[in-house]
């Protein structure tokens, strides 16, 4: 490991003498640079660059350099702007046929209008600036939900603010896991997430508990081809980016409602020259409806610290915690009698999850990211029938790296490593009281190559675990056996390979043609037996994707995609249940089954329309197929039809939000009796309203009113666990921000 390690760090050492050899060799007359932002010192890309009082003028390329010749002798001012940021000039004196250097560090604009920030956005797919980052054709497969979307859908929580991407589903239940969110019918596994990166084994429980307030933006990625941020990359990924800032800024929101609802929550941050935090704490409570054992009170704290140590050497850290109690609805019917009997909570429910990452970028062919993280989550299960309590608590730490070297001006490869360990002392979830103890390893190679309006990119991860100990697999007959069962011990399982392939092509400045694809295994969700009470097959997955993407002027994008995904051995539900009659708890049974999906993608995020109004649309259109008595045939179990779209609102001092979802009818067998076959979910229409007031002033304050589910529609995504029906909440917003500008309206 040590000679293959020190036969890599010498040709990184070679390339980097031969690139800067071959850059020094160059002697034109010209004025040239480097234009960075001045928050990140990342490069800017697409600056304009022109000698004021000539013709001369160039762009910066994706390393931020910029180049200028045919320069005569004499004294010039450079200009460089970039919408977003200030302008700036410097002068220059170009004697005797010398290249003079001249670099630029430009200040993000804040326009403030009508107390909404705007700024510059970055370029998020550079590689070299966020070596993490999937590849630039996935674009068409990407949704983003920003803050400013949060705020105007009043949403409060990660899995509320993600309720409209396209092709979206939320299953809402009563069960250990409150909400599950899939896309494009991909489920167990369903997506994983990463924070601000950094990818979590475990993190299904805390969706629904990530406060929204606390989040900058959520970016999904749609498309099962996510290599570089995740393992699990072909079940798609959500990247929860937390809250930064630019400025002083406190937040303070206050919200009463439906069911004995209590929101509040604090938040505050600042950046201080090279030194920028955030942090927010909240609290939530709700007493659910009379008669369902659905109280819950949440209590959640978050610090972010982003350090710029020097121009090349950046630390980020974070920290999230999260303590309170939740009891578990109680099923109604046509769930199956043992549901409807069922009265279970978490008390308490405890999790920690923390992480920081180290970026250097000692120059333009060099950048690379090291991220260490550690999470434990502690919660408490009771069965208030069975009168028993069980500790699920679980902890996992490891490392992750990533190296990027721009081997050529035109391409870049990333090469990285994982390590992870997770260990469950008492067991979790579906195997209680047997210790779980596994550490994963990962490699990670991709490599992008531009040649003018066309990009390739391509990527491979090989991943492989070591079961010191686990328990969940391998029984043999009824649930009693979990009293004997022996765990597996010092065994590695076999290695899943996974790999993409992509092309996008820039049509024009703002128009783009994509195709990416990829291949690979998947695991089954750790803990998942089948009707043999044995571990799952591995899934084989193909998916592809088509898109085209038209950028607007002023903002806001078109897009439309075709996409396909071909699973074999896919993994799902079965239908049936057994008693693990160690801990009383039903387990649900999975079996593997060829399925696919294919279908269309549309959707439009508008600029600003008459000075007021911002609406957005989008459909998904999915048919579904699955394997039955060696036969395909059509998949009722995903809805056919996904839409959502909204109208964001503001005259004045007052904003009127309207925001509807429509999915089509789908079934399935879950939590019902198996006998009585598959129930009918979906095929409803459901209306949201938020609207406020905002104050004038030297601090603004905003009055609001939220409706969820505005014409009471009675509908299900889980069996059993219908909505709660309209919830109407009433709140207050405070902004307390430094140097603020107000207009008149």
């Amino acid at each position: 490991m040590h000679h293959i390690a020190f036969r890599l760090a010498l040709v990184i050492i070679l390339v980097n003498n031969v690139l800067t050899n071959t850059n020094a060799q160059i002697q034109d007359a010209a004025i040239y640079g480097n234009v960075k932002d001045a928050s990140t010192l990342s490069p800017l890309e697409n600056a304009n660059v022109i000698i004021l009082q000539t013709s001369l003028g160039s762009i910066t390329d994706f390393k931020g350099d910029f180049r200028i010749t045919g320069i005569q002798n004499g004294i010039y001012t450079v200009q460089v702007s970039m919408t977003g940021y200030k302008t700036e000039r410097k002068k220059v004196s170009v004697n005797n046929e010398i290249s003079i250097e001249v670099n630029f560090i430009l200040q993000q604009q804040v326009y403030n209008l009508d107390y909404i920030n705007i700024t510059a956005e970055k370029n998020p797919r550079n590689p070299m600036n966020n070596p993490f980052t999937e590849p630039i054709s996935l674009e068409p497969a990407i949704s983003k939900v920003t803050h400013d979307d949060i705020l105007k859908q009043g949403a409060f929580t990660a899995v509320d603010a993600m309720n409209h991407v396209p092709g979206g589903l939320t299953e809402t239940r009563g069960r250990k896991v409150k909400q599950f969110f899939s896309v494009r019918g991909q489920k167990y596994p369903y997506p994983d997430y990463a924070i601000n990166g950094v990818w979590q084994k475990e993190f299904e429980e805390l969706p629904y508990f990530f406060s929204a307030s606390d989040i900058e933006e959520i970016e999904i990625i749609r498309s099962s081809a996510a290599l570089l941020t995740t393992l699990s990359g072909l079940s798609g990924l959500i990247n929860i980016k937390t809250r930064e800032y630019t400025s002083p800024e406190t937040t303070i929101d206050l919200e009463y409602g439906t069911f004995n609802s209590f929101h509040s929550h604090i938040s505050t941050g600042n950046k201080i020259r090279r030194f920028g935090y955030a942090t927010g704490i909240g609290l939530d409570r709700t007493s659910g409806p009379s008669g369902r054992h659905a109280k819950e009170a949440m209590a959640d704290i978050y610090i972010r610290v982003n350090w710029q140590l020097t121009d090349k050497l950046n630390l980020n850290a974070n920290l999230f915690y999260l303590n309170g109690e939740r009891q578990m609805a109680i099923a109604l019917p046509p769930a199956d009698q043992k549901y409807l009997d069922m009265i279970q909570s978490f008390d308490p429910y405890k999790a920690l999850l923390s992480n920081f990452q180290l970026n250097y970028r000692p120059n333009s062919i060099l950048s690379s990211e090291l991220q260490v993280f550690y999470s434990r989550r502690n919660p408490t299960f009771i069965d208030e029938v069975a009168e028993t309590t069980s500790n699920e608590k679980d902890y996992e730490y490891g490392i992750n790296f990533i190296q990027a070297v721009r081997i050529f001006p035109t391409n870049v490869l990333r090469f990285g490593v994982l390590y992870n360990h997770w260990i469950a002392p008492n067991g979790k979830r579906f195997y209680i009281g047997k210790r779980c103890d596994t550490e994963t390893y990962s490699a990670v190679i991709t490599d992008e190559q531009r040649m003018g309006p066309l990009i390739l990119d391509a990527g491979l991860r090989i991943t492989r675990t070591y079961l010191n100990e686990y328990a969940a697999f391998n029984i043999e007959g009824e649930g009693g056996k979990f009293r004997t069962v022996t765990p597996v011990t010092d065994e590695w399982e076999p290695a899943l390979i996974q790999g993409s392939l992509g092309i996008s092509y820039n049509i024009t400045e703002r128009f783009s043609a994509y195709i990416n694809s990829a291949a690979g295994q998947v695991k089954p969700r750790a803990g998942i037996l089948n009707e043999d009470l044995d571990e799952p097959l591995n899934e084989n997955r193909f998916k592809i994707d088509l898109g085209i993407m038209q950028k607007f002027v002023r903002a806001g994008k078109l897009t439309l995609t075709t996409f396909g995904v071909f699973q074999n051995d896919a993994i799902t539900l079965s239908g049936s249940t057994y008693l693990d009659t160690v801990t009383n708890i039903r387990r649900e049974l999975y079996l593997n089954r060829d399925q696919n999906q294919w279908g269309v993608e549309f959707e439009i995020l508008s600029p600003v329309l008459f000075g007021s109004v911002k609406p957005f649309f989008n459909l998904t259109v999915m048919q579904s197929k699955m394997e039955q008595d060696e036969d395909m045939v059509t998949n009722k179990e995903n809805p056919v039809l996904i839409s959502s779209g909204g109208i964001y609102g503001v005259w004045r001092n007052f904003d009127l939000n309207i925001l509807g979802k429509y999915i089509s009818s789908f079934e399935n067998e879950r939590f019902v009796n198996v006998a009585d076959g598959p129930k009918p979910l979906g095929d409803f229409f459901v209306l949201d309203l938020n609207g406020g007031y905002t104050t004038k002033g030297k601090v603004p304050v905003r009055l609001y009113l939220r409706i969820k589910n505005l014409t009471d529609k009675i509908y299900s995504t889980v069996n059993g666990y219908p909505d709660f029906g309209r919830m109407v909440f009433a709140g207050i917003q405070v902004k307390f921000r430094k140097d603020q500008k107000y207009t008149s309206g």
